[in-house]
């Protein structure tokens, strides 16, 4: 099967010339840093992962993936629950309700997910920015909660000095 190419020519280069403006601009501190997939994967995709440090989870890795016309920005924040499901999925639905620009999604073998998709021509540095920061303060707003109730057996919070 041929997949379809990546939307308009030259939206690689123009997204990541976007993300390496704004890593220049980005709290070098919680930058860990990004990693560019050169090519398209099997299905057309271009991808970037961008690496941060998160307060509650030590590092939060954001997949950005251009797609045919949009990019499709993804976080982990807990693989799948095995405990307290249907409380967990409940608290996940109140909770998509209060965010912006992102919404939780059950993704690949179960785990919780924040996505988005931009259409590729709203990709700005300022996008990402606003992308960037609301995946980074809702993973670790979320992130104690949702292994709470679905790890609980496992996940010990840590205490900040």
């Amino acid at each position: 099967m041929t997949r379809a190419p990546v939307g308009a020519s030259g939206a690689s280069e123009r997204l990541d010339a976007t993300i390496n403006e704004w890593a220049l601009q980005w709290n070098a501190g919680a930058l860990l840093g990004i990693e560019h997939q050169a090519g398209p994967d099997d299905r057309g995709h271009v991808h970037w992962l961008v690496r941060l440090k998160g307060d509650e989870r030590d590092v939060i890795t954001i997949w950005l993936s251009l797609r045919q016309r949009s990019v499709h920005v993804e976080t982990e924040v807990m693989g799948a629950p095995e405990e307290n499901r249907e409380a967990l999925y409940r608290y996940l639905l109140v909770k998509n309700a209060e965010l912006r620009e992102l919404h939780l999604a059950i993704g690949p073998e179960d785990g919780i997910y924040l996505v988005a998709k931009v259409p590729i021509n709203e990709v700005t540095v300022e996008r990402l920015d606003e992308l960037v920061g609301a995946a980074l303060t809702y993973v670790d707003e979320i992130y104690p909660t949702v292994m709470t109730m679905g790890l609980s057996s496992l996940y010990r919070r840590r205490r900040r000095p």
